[in-house]
């Protein structure tokens, strides 16, 4: 993330760890789903066994920072 202007701000999981949730802030909003798409990306997320395949982007905030 660091690479792309990414900061991770908080990351958790539900009760039975089969998902995972990530609040994130990016310089450039476009780079989430860019980010998402790279070849280069998804080989490191699934060798540190994310299922890439059920990745799903909610609601970007584009106008707010928490911080």
């Amino acid at each position: 993330m660091n690479k792309i202007g990414g900061k991770m701000i908080w990351a958790g999981a539900n009760a039975d760890e089969t998902s995972v949730y990530v609040v994130a802030e990016m310089q450039d909003p476009s780079q989430i789903k860019t980010s998402g798409e790279r070849s280069d990306i998804k080989a490191i997320r699934e060798a540190g066994g994310a299922d890439v395949v059920s990745t799903t982007v909610i609601s970007p905030i584009r106008e707010y920072s928490l911080f």
